[in-house]
């Protein structure tokens, strides 16, 4: 049984039989993928999009969906929550903040894509900077609190 992607764009693990995919998979590991058109003439995938081609298929093999979209399509704002790992309510209260722009369609709010992209890598940036903070706090208070040698921080 196929399951209904919730996105548009989505492509699903079992929307393929897995034969098909395995085959996929092997043309990919050439190295290298042409396109033909319909009179028969043949296209070099480049680099990027092949690159891209292959992940997706990767993605897919190992039992994970994939959804496709541009960087202008609309997000609802729970598919935007989603998407940077918050609940909606606390979403809300960015958009409230005017920590994330918002576009009304009608009475409801959507965020656009590339806008929930920078917010999610602003929150990771500012993660991975605590996270080295902290790391270097460790390390001197480590030295700090250094026991003399031949002695054991057990005693």
């Amino acid at each position: 049984m196929v399951a209904t992607p919730s996105v548009p764009g989505t492509i699903t693990p079992d929307s393929m039989p897995p034969e098909q995919l395995d085959e996929l998979l092997a043309l990919f590991q050439a190295g290298e993928a042409r396109l033909v058109g319909p009179r028969g003439e043949e296209h070099l995938v480049p680099a990027p999009l092949y690159g891209l081609m292959r992940s997706l298929l990767d993605s897919l093999k190992h039992g994970e969906a994939v959804t496709v979209l541009t960087h202008d399509a609309l997000l609802t704002t729970q598919q935007a929550a989603q998407i940077l790992n918050v609940s909606r309510p606390y979403l809300y209260r960015l958009i409230v903040e005017r920590s994330v722009p918002v576009v009304m369609v009608g009475s409801h709010r959507r965020l656009r894509l590339h806008d929930v992209l920078e917010r999610r890598d602003q929150r990771r940036q500012v993660r991975c900077r605590a996270l080295d903070e902290l790391s270097e706090l460790g390390q001197e208070l480590q030295v700090e609190g250094a026991q003399p040698p031949g002695r054991s921080a057990w005693l």
